[in-house]
């Protein structure tokens, strides 16, 4: 059902927002969600639920728009080839001919590898990141909208290159400084000491993470703070857009989208809406700006999973036509449930054909097979048992482009679901093998 208004909405007081925060937080399951409105001067309203507004979230990929935002700042020639800005790349980048420019706006064509980002290991530099990348499979030539955490990667190290110092600082002076968002965490020691687990959906449930920060991935992803510094941000970016900013190039997505700036420009209900959503296992942050309304909306979330992620998207696109006309409409339904429901279908399919086998057996119901349709049978069940296993342990992670581990983190009530579906193959596969064997016609002298 989609509630709608014919004229502008009446602007949100917090109470109003409070009680929106406190529904959608309910309906994803979130342990907490905060939300504010702000204008340039500051907060119109604000609400949160299951935690305080100096809680701090790890505000995902939302950290583009402040890296962009920082380049912006230094002043840095967007022509520039990014092998000439770090030499350390060279062997990263198939094209030489890619430029800073390319790298903002998406158009390398580097593919979206969270393999390669999102290493929660590192607490080196984004250049000694980029340094010991090879070129990654799947690179197209550059030019089109492609987006890539892998840009903003090389970003991170443009700005390292630039300034000669961290990204840390540069961010801190271009952006947190003048945006008042001062509380904005950039130090990985901070990072692990105060940013609390984020959640990801388990069977119905919200199991807590922690995944911990990657130091060379501070621009594409791992920025944190509480929902006031991203507020406060972006109260400032709002300034900045209707100072010109909403002006400048912006490729096209393909999706009815352009994007610049780390920033998608979109028209939603007559109006230029510059928004861009983040998202790491177990949280989700969305802010969203509108320079002719002198209004931005910002929302973080502590639950996350990549099976529901339309569903959690949904909330950051309902506060914005909430504060565009009043509408709103009903969140989709969670992948996930779908998913592991059609994976433990599967499986208890083959649990009860094994019992079934099983139970046929122990009543002396199974027939004598000879030994040569015994030994083909038996090779078969063992063969279509070895093709389902192998090829879903190598598909699988192919289709969905992370491996077991990463598929872990991000969907992991999904992933013990294929695990059990494994384990169902293989038993009946033994429970076929043995059955083959055991009922075989002796050989008669």
């Amino acid at each position: 059902m989609t509630t709608t208004s014919s004229v502008a909405a009446e602007p949100l007081s917090s109470p109003d927002l409070q009680h929106s925060v406190e529904r959608w937080s309910s309906e994803v399951g979130a342990p907490g969600m905060a939300a504010q409105i702000v204008d340039v001067n500051g907060v119109v309203a604000e609400a949160a639920s299951g935690v305080d507004l100096e809680t701090p979230f790890v505000w995902g990929s939302v950290s583009k728009q402040l890296t962009a935002a920082t380049v912006t700042g230094l002043g840095i020639d967007r022509a520039r080839a990014v092998v000439d800005a770090v030499p350390q790349a060279r062997g990263m980048l198939v094209d030489p001919s890619v430029t800073v420019d390319d790298l903002v706006h998406h158009t390398s064509g580097l593919p979206h590898d969270i393999t390669v980002t999102d290493d929660w290991s590192r607490r080196g530099s984004a250049t000694d990141a980029v340094a010991s990348i090879a070129a990654p499979d799947g690179t197209s030539p550059r030019g089109t909208f492609r987006y890539s955490s892998l840009n903003y990667l090389l970003l991170q190290a443009v700005i390292e290159q630039h300034t000669g110092g961290t990204f840390a600082d540069a961010v801190t002076r271009e952006v947190l400084e003048p945006s008042g968002a001062t509380s904005t965490i950039t130090d990985p020691d901070a990072f692990v000491r105060d940013v609390p687990p984020g959640h990801v959906p388990f069977f119905g449930t919200a199991r807590a993470i922690d995944v911990g920060i990657d130091a060379a991935g501070l621009g594409y992803g791992y920025l944190a703070g509480s929902i006031t510094d991203l507020g406060r941000y972006a109260s400032w970016r709002l300034g900045e857009l209707q100072g010109g900013e909403k002006d400048v190039r912006g490729v096209d997505t393909g999706h009815g989208t352009e994007y610049a700036n780390g920033l998608y420009r979109e028209d939603i209900g007559g109006q230029n809406v510059w928004w861009h959503s983040g998202a790491v296992p177990g949280y989700y942050t969305y802010v969203g700006m509108i320079p002719d309304t002198d209004t931005a909306v910002v929302l973080a979330s502590n639950r996350y999973g990549e099976m529901e992620s339309e569903r959690i998207a949904a909330v950051g696109r309902n506060l914005t036509t909430m504060v565009l006309d009043g509408s709103t409409t009903d969140l989709p339904s969670s992948l996930a449930t779908t998913v592991v429901g059609v994976l433990l279908g599967l499986a208890a399919v083959l649990l009860a054909v094994a019992v079934w086998i099983v139970t046929r057996f122990a009543t002396g119901r199974t027939r004598r097979r000879s030994v040569r349709g015994a030994v083909v049978r038996g090779t078969l069940a063992v063969v279509l048992g070895s093709v389902v296993v192998v090829g879903a342990l190598l598909g699988v992670p192919a289709v969905v482009g992370a491996s077991l581990p990463v598929m872990w983190l991000w969907a992991p009530d999904v992933t013990v679901a294929f695990w059990v579906l494994l384990a169902a193959v293989l038993a009946t596969t033994v429970v076929v093998v043995v059955s083959q064997v055991v009922s075989r016609r002796p050989t008669t002298h």
